[in-house]
């Protein structure tokens, strides 16, 4: 070992007390921690970027991240859930992907770097949404079920498209042949998941009942589930996928709380680190060309109103009223992990890119989702029941 090179125990100990500030500071201010660790990664992350165990690690974080999700939903619920949510969703996709997607080919962009571009724009993020719903006690509100929805289908949209978007990282030329083949690996690759789920499932729930208590358990489930992301990686496709669609599979066997509880301690300290390396990735250098900074600023502009649009749209075709269909278009404006992951597979030139965009986007969407009822009732302001009461008491003297 180089004597000028700090050992990796140091750094590892300095990393996990920087998360530990970072989160702090985001139970202080009632922030989603996310936003802190990527800020820390901005201002500290030079320290830490580049050793290779750490980066491996990280990569476990994106892993454990997608396999959360996936223990989220059974089959039942993503069809039933597909089913209620199907027209919000197409618009979601609509304004979030196919809108961005056709204004960066419009400003020049090729057609790889623009359908990256439309994956990133896509998804808001599910743990700054939840945790802002939750610390905000809006669970019972009307609007909720709408967006816990959307998200869910998200969930199911965003891997299927980051596969794609890994398969087209690899540089192979765009063709019809080549299209078809990658949606003929994800069909293959969620039939087999389905399969196992469905046929496998009370076999499944037997062996996690009868190994759960024991300490070798822990190797088995972490490294099937790495196992299987890394060979859904390995056929050019995403390690997300993988980890998504496994989350699904123990889910559907009833045993995702066991699991869940199990796993929880190195999921949160893989996803830290995670959005801390993303942070240090992030570079605020002179790069930018006068296109690319056009291009930033039309895709927050653009992302802004196509969520605003696809809450308040999605919420009056779901019944909702205009101030609540506001207050959904309102919370659900942040992105967060699934743009992370989409950065992975993009250029060099295109990191800062993103890494600008993701942090203006989660700064922002956290604001307006913290202040989303104020500013509905801003808006559109209640009604005074006063006046209704006098109403009432005025027709009963009568």
């Amino acid at each position: 070992m180089d004597e000028h090179s700090i050992p990796f125990l140091l750094l590892f100990g300095f990393l996990n007390l920087s998360l530990f500030v970072a989160g702090l500071l985001g139970k202080l201010f009632r922030f989603p921690p996310i936003l802190f660790y990527i800020l820390f990664g901005i201002l500290l992350g030079k320290v830490v970027h580049g050793h290779e165990a750490i980066e491996v690690f990280s990569e476990m974080g994106v892993v454990l991240l997608f396999f959360y999700l996936g223990l989220e939903f059974n089959l039942d619920r993503a069809v039933s859930t597909a089913k209620r949510i199907w027209s919000v969703g197409l618009i979601d996709l609509f304004f979030n992907f196919f809108v961005v997607f056709g204004l960066m080919l419009a400003l020049g962009f090729d057609l790889f770097t623009s359908i990256l571009a439309g994956g990133v724009a896509y998804a808001s993020s599910s743990a700054i949404t939840t945790k802002i719903i939750v610390d905000n006690h809006r669970i019972a509100n009307p609007e909720t079920e709408l967006i816990l929805g959307l998200m869910v289908f998200e969930d199911i949209v965003a891997p299927v498209l980051l596969a794609v978007i890994a398969a087209l990282s690899t540089g192979a030329e765009l063709s019809f042949l080549s299209v078809g083949s990658i949606f003929l690996k994800i069909t293959a690759v969620f039939l087999f998941s389905v399969s196992v789920a469905y046929y496998m499932k009370e076999k499944i729930a037997v062996f996690i009942d009868k190994f759960i208590n024991e300490d070798i358990f822990t190797l088995f489930s972490l490294g099937g589930l790495i196992f299987f992301a890394g060979f859904t990686q390995y056929l050019g496709l995403s390690e997300a996928l993988g980890a998504f669609l496994m989350g699904m599979i123990v889910s559907e066997s009833g045993k995702s709380h066991e699991i869940e509880k199990m796993m929880f301690a190195i999921r949160d300290l893989a996803v830290a680190i995670f959005f801390f390396l993303f942070g240090a990735g992030i570079q605020f250098g002179g790069q930018f060309s006068q296109k690319m900074l056009l291009a930033l600023g039309v895709l927050i502009a653009v992302s802004i109103v196509g969520k605003f649009l696809t809450g308040f749209i999605g919420g009056l075709i779901y019944g909702l009223s205009k101030r609540k269909a506001i207050e959904t278009g309102l919370t659900i404006i942040n992105r967060g992990e699934f743009s992370v992951v989409m950065s992975k597979f993009s250029p060099p030139s295109m990191v800062p890119f993103i890494g600008i965009y993701v942090f203006v986007m989660s700064f922002v969407g956290i604001i307006l989702a913290q202040y989303a009822p104020q500013i509905a009732n801003l808006i559109i302001p209640k009604k005074k029941k006063k006046k209704k009461r006098k109403v009432i008491d005025e027709a009963l003297l009568d």
